[in-house]
């Protein structure tokens, strides 16, 4: 497991900020499935207190990921088809989204990055299914693709020139977390790690998201877990174009430089690449691979 964050560096990230609670819809959930025999009845009452959240819902769970013959068209029939456990992971991400953009106007570069949390998320989940690895890592590498940012949304709420900055600085050689803390004094990294772990991600999610952009530490992590949840988030950034997509650069260099390990953690080669793109394309998820 990589090192615990030091809490002086989070008491730095956290001047100016605020981590967003978990909404009250959200815990009512949690304290129902925690009882022996949680009612999907009482479940899809609570989901269906807000329209947004119910209707988000049942949008993904209608997208080619889950494979559906026919369209699902309730949230009780959702419940049922997915299980509680998965239900839950669904509801807390959805409702990141609709938390961290509350009273927020909806500007260009906010909608590039949920649009490219969903597509990561959609991405890393199909391809650890295709690579069959279990349904409880699928499920946590969708998580893990939508929250990974989500300290992004907080700093752009307040520098709107987020992207230019940070583009400005890993075009001069920088990470991305060293641009943001030069111009912002925080990183995302940080604020996600926060709001994780306030929102009861598990801890090996929590520290996938603090070191989401310090490859060399967490390719030493002796949590092979770690290791491999951060491999499949990178290799679905790196196929999705996230950094085309949110920052309009060719350069991924993170992706360039560790490729090789992160690969040799998933047991893919490059030559494979083509073919998983294939994969996702067959999911109706766009790629930087055309051929």
């Amino acid at each position: 497991m990589v090192q615990p964050l030091d809490m002086n560096a989070i008491d730095q990230a956290l001047q100016g900020f605020t981590i967003p609670p978990q909404p009250d819809v959200l815990l009512h959930i949690q304290q129902l499935v925690q009882q022996p025999e949680p009612n999907m009845q009482r479940l899809a009452t609570l989901i269906n207190m807000d329209i947004g959240l119910a209707g988000f819902t049942l949008k993904v769970v209608n997208s080619a990921y889950f494979g559906l013959r026919s369209k699902i068209t309730s949230i009780e029939h959702a419940c049922k088809f997915l299980g509680v456990n998965r239900v839950v992971k669904l509801v807390r991400s959805v409702l990141l989204r609709f938390t961290l953009e509350q009273g927020q106007q909806k500007d260009p570069f906010s909608q590039k990055l949920w649009s490219n949390a969903l597509l990561v998320a959609n991405s890393a989940a199909s391809l650890a299914r295709h690579l069959q690895w279990p349904q409880e890592l699928c499920d946590d590498c969708y998580t893990l693709g939508l929250f990974r940012n989500a300290g992004i949304a907080l700093i752009t709420a307040q520098a709107p020139n987020y992207a230019d900055l940070v583009k400005i600085g890993v075009l001069a050689g920088q990470g991305y977390s060293e641009a943001e803390e030069h111009r912002f004094h925080t990183c995302h990294e940080i604020l996600g790690y926060l709001i994780a772990q306030s929102w009861g991600l598990p801890a090996e999610l929590c520290n996938v998201i603090a070191y989401h952009h310090s490859p060399a530490l967490i390719l030493e992590s002796d949590n092979e877990l770690e290791q491999r949840l951060f491999a499949m988030l990178k290799l679905a950034e790196h196929m999705s174009g996230e950094s085309r997509v949110l920052f309009d650069m060719t350069l991924d260099p993170e992706w360039e430089q560790f490729a090789p390990q992160m690969l040799d953690v998933l047991q893919l080669e490059l030559f494979q690449l083509p073919e998983l793109a294939e994969v996702l394309r067959q999911n109706e998820l766009s790629t930087i691979y055309t051929g």
